[in-house]
């Protein structure tokens, strides 16, 4: 008779736990929407509305360092690497290696380094640019709806990320661990989502 209590309790510790686990993973979606950045601004500076809805900006080829850069239909992480920052460059070239290693699972991924001098290379496009380009680009560019936040100041430099749409949907500081582990995160919701759309 005493083993019926213990049959009970194993069925109720695992059993029961296994099924409402097999059922959320059958019945349940994840939502996790990453934020888009870099509002469209008309002349006067106001942010445009249309339909009710923030209008966002999409990244253009014009600015020079997208010049040779295919960005339709493309992840596109772009990291913007200062001259001559030493061994925080090197920190950051290291991530930037593990970024690019998502390559081999989401081939429409590209990682963009721009710098105003050599860099180290690596799995990733280099553009070799002066400093009023790069300023001009990621100021004007991406950066106007971030400017004082904390990744866009890191000595080491910063990385933007851009959906497939042209949009600016993440800023990170360059050569942290924790920032490199939320951007590849933030790369796979965005592929997720795109593998997943009905």
């Amino acid at each position: 008779m005493r083993k019926f209590p213990k049959a009970g309790l194993l069925i109720v510790t695992l059993v029961i736990p296994a099924l409402i686990f097999a059922l959320l993973k059958l019945f349940g979606t994840n939502h996790y929407d990453l934020p888009y950045f870099v509002a469209e601004k008309d002349g006067n500076g106001s942010v445009i509305v249309q339909s009710g809805d923030t209008l966002f900006h999409k990244v253009s080829a014009g600015c020079g360092i997208f010049g040779g850069v295919n960005l339709e239909g493309r992840l596109t992480v772009v990291s913007r690497m200062p001259s001559e920052c030493g061994e925080p460059c090197e920190r950051a070239t290291d991530e930037l290696e593990r970024i690019a290693a998502l390559k081999t699972a989401i081939p429409e991924l590209q990682v963009l380094l721009v710098a105003t001098d050599t860099v180290r290379r690596g799995e990733w496009q280099s553009v070799k640019a002066d400093s009023a380009t790069i300023a001009s680009c990621f100021t004007k560019e991406l950066t106007d709806a971030a400017k004082g936040s904390d990744a866009l100041n890191g000595r080491a430099g910063q990385i933007v990320l851009i959906d497939r749409d042209k949009h600016v949907r993440g800023f990170y500081k360059a050569g942290d661990g924790e920032e490199t582990d939320r951007l590849m995160a933030e790369i796979k919701i965005l592929d997720y989502e795109k593998k997943n759309e009905k």
